[in-house]
């Protein structure tokens, strides 16, 4: 079920995506850097510089170097990073696992989609986006008025397009041969304006003095976009960014606990106690999608991640 008929212009874009994976692909195959590949900021603290690509299906980068923090967020020891950055073959625990937050909710689902029973969390079709939903977030958001049938669509593993390809005032797509036409894009939440779009709120320098608005737009950091923190998110000053606790990992303290918890709960006979360490954390799947209020579909407390600071080599500091 499509939102609505492609037109000439969806195609035309849809085909400059597939053609962008294929020649990031080409680059990958030829060896190129990690610089290369993936997205051009860091998954976790939004600085660039030196970035190392996740090889799974989330498409995003991340710091391994000694100048940020973010490895601690990775659960990642010096040497792992090493390691990781000499062999560049790096695989992110959400990919490992398959298991990976809604970009609306956030909460963490299970992505396996060999195993479509359990399966929670869905990505959008768009080669070159790989954010994943629950159906009901992204039912709600798109049609609030029929979101039954287009949740059910979703959940039978149906392709989709996330609300990450449309303007969310005019509803039209980009046009990268149109400058005012061009996408900005939130890094926190499915909030996508064109340039033209923009509210005034949403400014590429900041105000002069203490209290003075934050930059919240960043033109050249994403390739043919601006990258922008949208109103909803509130700019903290130290860090030029929003707070730096959005991604969530399958082995987080929080995680883990309820792991014990549901591996006690199905296997009272500790019969597969031997594999707890080994196996990846199981599905949340007493949950109810994203709108329950058991503990496992809320963010782990922010105590449990490190926040990273500025680094010195990343558009942050330009």
């Amino acid at each position: 079920m499509a939102r609505k008929k492609a037109t000439v212009e969806q195609l035309r874009t849809l085909n400059k995506v597939r053609e962008f994976k294929r020649r990031r692909n080409m680059h990958k195959a030829a060896g190129a850097g990690p610089g290369n590949k993936g997205e051009n900021v860091c998954a976790i603290c939004d600085d660039g510089g030196n970035l190392t690509c996740c090889e799974g299906c989330c498409q995003r980068s991340f710091h391994l170097d000694n100048e940020h923090n973010c490895i601690k967020t990775l659960g990642l020891t010096i040497q792992e990073a090493k390691n990781i950055i000499e062999k560049e073959d790096f695989i992110c625990k959400n990919c490992q696992y398959k298991q990976h937050q809604c970009f609306i909710c956030g909460s963490l689902g299970s992505s396996d989609d060999t195993d479509t029973s359990s399966q929670q969390v869905f990505q959008c079709e768009h080669d070159d986006c790989a954010r994943f939903y629950h159906p009901k977030c992204v039912a709600q958001m798109l049609y609030p008025d029929s979101q039954e049938l287009f949740e059910l669509h979703v959940a039978a593993g149906e392709s989709f397009t996330c609300p990450m390809h449309e303007c969310i005032v005019c509803k039209e797509v980009d046009n990268k041969k149109d400058k005012s036409m061009q996408f900005a894009v939130c890094r926190r939440c499915p909030t996508v304006y064109h340039r033209k779009c923009l509210p005034r709120d949403i400014i590429f320098k900041p105000k002069k003095g203490r209290r003075g608005p934050m930059r919240r737009a960043w033109k050249n950091m994403l390739p043919d976009r601006i990258l922008i923190f949208c109103m909803k998110h509130e700019i903290v000053r130290e860090l030029q960014t929003p707070a730096r606790n959005h991604i969530v990992f399958p082995e987080s303290n929080v995680l883990k606990t309820f792991q014990a918890l549901y591996a006690q709960r199905e296997a009272p006979d500790h019969s597969s106690s031997k594999q707890t360490h080994s196996s990846p954390p199981p599905a949340a799947r007493d949950q109810n999608q994203c709108y329950c209020s058991s503990p496992l579909c809320s963010f782990a407390p922010s105590s449990v991640f490190m926040r990273p600071h500025p680094g010195s080599s990343g558009w942050l500091d330009d």
